[in-house]
């Protein structure tokens, strides 16, 4: 009956709300792919790639990339909740590859690796909505702002609030929903928009009076 933190990355546990927290495992990792930032980088091997994908030779072709905002998410914001049948999900990610989803363990609160997700492929592709390692894809993408994600079951669905923009003194941040029949999506707003960008809209400004598109309910 421990309290459980989760980060982007790791499960913590306490006693108390106020800690102290221990590391206990991780959830999900980003930035593997060799590239060096601010003097440091993450080894693949550091991480649980082979616990999800099995043992590897070699970082696969697909996570090689420089510009991973392009495919995959910032393993940051993480929000947990359980579904009306009691299996545990998380929300994550923020701008650049958008909002992932990760089925969890419910008993252990850490990942659950029995559940699996397509998009093995060898080269990165920026259309695919799931990765196997990442899961699923419900919301943002191409670098289109987005994050903070937070679901919640109401009535007969699945709402995700999430926030629009970023620090500015002016036309900053704006929270949009969306909602699906099931957990993991697909998440539509009104009018039937999905919350998910394609490369069409590649940078596009998606908040503000200046926006050149507008989905989810503000």
């Amino acid at each position: 009956d421990q309290l459980v933190f989760l980060t982007g990355a790791f499960k913590m546990t306490a006693d108390k709300p106020e800690g102290p927290y221990t590391y206990q495992a991780p959830v999900v990792f980003g930035g593997f792919d060799g590239q060096t930032r601010s003097g440091n980088s993450v080894n693949y091997k550091d991480t649980d790639l082979e616990v999800v994908l099995g043992p590897l030779a070699s970082l696969p072709t697909r996570y090689k990339t420089s510009k991973w905002g392009d495919f995959y998410p910032n393993p940051i914001d993480p929000c947990t909740f359980f579904d009306e049948d009691g299996e545990l999900w998380m929300a994550y990610g923020s701008w650049s590859g958008g909002i992932f989803m990760l089925k969890l363990d419910k008993h252990t609160g850490l990942r659950d690796y029995t559940y699996t997700y397509s998009g093995t492929g060898t080269t990165p592709n920026a259309a695919a909505t799931s990765d196997a390692y990442f899961g699923k894809k419900i919301a943002g993408g191409y670098y289109v702002s987005g994050e903070g994600p937070y679901i919640q079951h109401i009535g007969s669905y699945y709402y995700l609030f999430m926030s629009y923009g970023g620090f500015a003194p002016n036309e900053g941040y704006e929270m949009r929903v969306f909602r699906s029949d099931k957990p993991d999506g697909p998440y539509i707003d009104a009018s039937g928009k999905a919350a998910t960008y394609t490369d069409q809209n590649r940078w596009v400004l998606n908040y503000g009076p200046s926006a050149a598109t507008n989905r989810g309910m503000k």
